[in-house]
Order: C-alpha cells, then structure tokens, then sequence
C-alpha cells in the first residue's frame, strides 16, 4: 500500500500533523516503536495522593520502583518528573539509538505518545517576540494555537502574562491553583505597579490540563497524581489524541518498528525502511508524503543517515535550565492538606529592558508529590535532621524553574558517526555556553529573586542540574529562507527531497524562553493542513 502520508512517530507533533489529514479523508500511516508502561499504571489506585500515602500497602511499588529505580543516587538531573510509572519513556533509547555526550545530558525516547508521555503540560504560545528571527510569524501559527488548544483542552485566562503570550481563544477556565500560590500572587497584586516597571510580571499559566469536562477527558480531579499516572486523564497525553485517531478508518498505526532511512523515488513517492522489533527483519513503507516527528535525535538521526551526512556538524540548541527551592515566608507553619493539581501553579516573565536581550519565563511549582527525599538529597543536613525539617517546609516550599532563551553557536552541535564495531550509529552531541553567556543569565536570574523577595519567597540555593535537562532541544534541520543543505523551507519541506517534512523540534531555528511544545503543536498542525491543500 501507498499511504498519503506516513507519519514516524507518536508524540506531540506526530498526531498534531495527522489529525487534519486523517480528517481530510486521505490515508495516514504512522510508524512507531510505541513502548509503553505495561506494569506500574495498573497498580495506581484513582485517589488523590494525601489518600495513597495513608492507605494503599502498594505505594512503594509505584512511588519507589520495584527496582528501586525512582530513587536518585546521583543529582536530581534529568526528568525529576520521570518517576517508575514514566521511565517507560526513556526505555531502549541508548541501546537502539546511541548518544554520545560529555557534558550533555540527552533524554529521548521511543515509547507511544514520545517525551510528552511525561510533560508537565505547560501550553505557552509564542509571541511576536519569541519569533521575530523565525521565518515564520506568530500570524502563521494563530489559528492553528487555537485548533490544537480546542482539541486537547487548555485551561488558563487573560492576565498579565497575556502580552507576552499572545491571544489565545479556546481556552477553558483556568485551573485552581493551591494556597502556596494564592499567597505569592495576592502580595504580586498587591504590589503589581511597581513590580512591573521593573519588568516582573505574574499571572495563573496556561496549561493543557482539564478545568471542566472536554471530549470525554477530565476534567481535573486536583489529585496531586500527574507524575504518577492519568486516571482523571485531565492532562493531554498523545495517547489520548491517538486514540482519537484510530477511530478513522483511513488511519493505520504500525508497531515495534524502529525506523532507520527515506530514499526517494523519481515519481516522487518515499519508501521508509525499518527495522520491525518482532521479527528482527527490515521492512518497507511506502508513502506520496513522508512526515518526521520522532523528536530531535531520532529524526536528526535518520535525516542524517538517509542523505549519508556523516561526520557533518549541524546546529544544536537547548534552553539553558535552573530553578531555586524557595521559602514562601507566609506559610510557614500552615498546614499541608489541601486538594490541588501537580503542574506549575504559577508563571513569571522577566523582561530585563535591555536591548537585543530577550525576556525570560519560568515557572513557580508547589512541592509534595514528587516526594521529599528528592529535595532533601539536596539540603547540607544529615537525612534524619533534614527529613524532620523537610516535613516543617513543605506547605511553604516553592519551586521556581527558569528557562533562557538559546541560540546556535560553534560550541552547539550533533555529529552522526558510524560505529566502528558494526553497531548503530552514534549521534554525538557537543555543547557548552561561554562564561560571558553564563554569568548575563545568572544576573538576570539574581533580579528575579530580588522581585521574589519581596513577595515574601526567599531561595534556599540554586540549582543547576547539567545542559540538556531542560528537555526541549531545537536547531538541527532549522527552517530558514535560505536555500541551504539540511535546512527546511517554511513549509517544512527538507530541502533537497519533494516530499519528506520535519515538524519536530528540529526544525525551530533556535529557542525562545517558554516551552516550545504547544508551539511545535501548531507548527504540525500547520503542516499538515498545507499538506491537505497540496492534495487538493
């Protein structure tokens, strides 16, 4: 069979470009490893955490691991949210499609649904800022920020994160947020005037997470169980968009199968080969549009082998990530009982008004379901003392996560090398910042907590887990104006081919300060509406 279209992948960006050509009626195949959590979901009872911890004798399987594998040993570094019903995602990945990384901490994956299996479902568009060096402007992706946020459910509202956001119609009602952050926006609005002419700005996040009930998902159930499982499936997953999906009868998923190369016929049609994980054989797929949405390593990996790019440096950025434990003063002492969701309870901008600097965005977090002993690992106190002092703190503890914006540099890069021993090829990814770089966003962070301070909020230390733990990784094949190698086109087209189109991370040129999900989201969709137009 020939499909329309083939889809690799089954992330976030994958069922985004399918859903509007499956809907336009034309055949759809989507290729996929497709791993998923076959033990520790079915244990997760559908209570809300305060309620597990006092009364199901299984917790410690789930919270814990039956290999104890949700328990850190070194520093809380990549997807703290990755607890044993989530390290499904990661599975296989340095077996079957190797990195090589010195001072990088690389997380990719080949389960069903990709890294957003696991994301925390903050749903920021860009704005006219974030994109002003894109070949693509916010008017490009308005309309589809809305198609996308009505099909998963986004719950936020217009405040004063709004300008720099962008508008968004379809939202839902905005999620109740939990005592600790009721306290540190009452103070911020309270003292908003002046706070936002030094360029601090605060307001609920948007989040694709359910406030009320919205096709046949959520809604939310404030059961502090995100990281753990979905059982109010309030929180978009890929699984569920999939899901959705596989009604259509024009729509064919295909798995365990591990793609490897495109090759191109002179008709223009594009056979995909893979490696089938059953029966150990190749196999081949044949499509008039092949669309690559595997996330950035995989799909950065099979560009590069496909056009025999090997030993070729290609661009590579990543946002730079931090965050700060921070004591909310005013709850100190109160206690930690309340109902309440696990996502960013809050959101900040900083727009430090200087030229050619861009703002920069984090996220406030409440902490208590990810388990205190992984902050405790961080605190100078014995475990014994720290734990009685952890069990004080909770109620007032804040997490803040900031996000800089990154741009190519001759010390960002991926190279795909042959294995010498025959087995796969190993991606290697390069990167560093210079001390210059590191010491601006360290100042700038230095004047949010200064704004933080007088909100009451007071950082305990700062953190600075490793490059790459920020997840959102960009710049491999980025869509440019210029008509070079390895790059795509603003349609997605990856020049050089007729009919193969990137709409992963890959092809984001470099990457503001916000989660680039929701916008690789609508880029997809973009994508695969202009596709639908091009069959027509």
């Amino acid at each position: 069979m020939i499909y329309d279209a083939l889809i690799v992948g089954s992330g976030a960006s994958a069922v985004s470009a399918a859903y509007p050509l499956v809907e336009a009626g034309l055949s759809v195949g989507m290729l996929d490893f497709g791993n998923e959590d076959r033990l520790y979901g079915q244990l997760i009872p559908n209570a809300s955490f305060l309620e597990v911890r006092k009364t199901d004798p299984q917790q410690h399987r789930y919270f814990l691991g039956d290999r104890f594998e949700g328990i850190p040993l070194d520093a809380l570094s990549v997807g703290p949210q990755l607890t044993p019903p989530r390290q499904y995602i990661t599975k296989d990945t340095q077996e079957l499609t190797p990195i090589d990384a010195q001072s990088f901490f690389p997380f990719k994956s080949l389960a069903l649904g990709g890294m957003a299996s696991g994301w925390g479902a903050g749903a920021f568009p860009y704005s006219d800022d974030d994109l002003k060096d894109f070949p693509i402007s916010r008017k490009d992706l308005a309309p589809h920020y809305n198609k996308v946020a009505e099909r998963i459910g986004v719950s936020g509202e217009i405040n004063d994160l709004s300008p720099f956001e962008g508008e968004l119609n379809a939202m839902l009602p905005p999620l109740r947020i939990d005592t600790n952050a009721t306290t540190i926006l009452d103070r911020y609005y309270r003292r908003r005037e002046k706070l936002n002419a030094a360029g601090f700005y605060m307001g609920k996040p948007l989040l694709a997470a359910l406030s009320q009930r919205h096709r046949n998902r959520g809604p939310d159930r404030y059961l502090d169980m995100s990281f753990w499982g979905d059982t109010d499936q309030s929180v978009w997953r890929p699984a569920y968009t999939l899901k959705e999906l596989q009604s259509f009868s024009n729509f064919s998923y295909h798995r365990p199968f591990l793609v490897q190369s495109f090759a191109e016929r002179n008709d223009g049609d594009v056979e995909v080969v893979s490696k089938n994980m059953k029966s150990g054989r190749p196999e081949s797929h044949w499509a008039k549009k092949l669309i690559l949405a595997a996330g950035l390593f995989n799909t950065t990996r099979i560009v590069l082998h496909s056009l025999n790019q090997y030993d070729v440096k290609v661009p590579f950025v990543c946002n730079p990530y931090t965050y700060y434990p921070m004591l909310n003063l005013r709850m100190i002492g109160k206690p930690s009982g309340e109902e309440c969701h696990s996502l960013a309870q809050l959101c900040v901008v900083y727009d430090p008004r200087v030229p050619g600097q861009p703002t920069i965005h984090g996220r406030v977090h409440s902490y208590r379901s990810l388990l205190n002993f992984k902050v405790i690992k961080e605190m100078p106190l014995p475990y014994r003392e720290a734990m009685r002092v952890m069990r004080m703190l909770v109620p007032s503890l804040a997490i803040l996560a900031l996000d800089h914006e990154d741009r190519p540099s001759p010390d960002k890069y991926c190279v795909l090398r042959r294995d010498p021993s025959g087995g796969p090829d190993r991606l290697e990814v390069v990167y560093s910042l210079p001390d210059q770089v590191r010491k601006q966003q360290l100042q700038y962070e230095k004047e949010i907590l200064k704004r933080f301070r007088s909100l009451g909020c007071f950082a305990l230390k700062r953190v600075w887990p490793g490059y790459g733990v920020s997840l959102h990784y960009g710049g491999t094949l980025p869509m440019s104006r210029e008509k070079r190698d390895l790059t795509i086109d603003t349609n997605d087209l990856l020049r050089g081919t007729r009919s193969v189109y990137i709409v992963d991370g890959s092809v984001f040129p470099y990457l503001p300060s916000k989660g680039m999900t929701f916008t690789m989201m609508a880029n997809a969709n973009r994508i695969g509406e202009q596709i639908c137009k091009e069959f027509k």
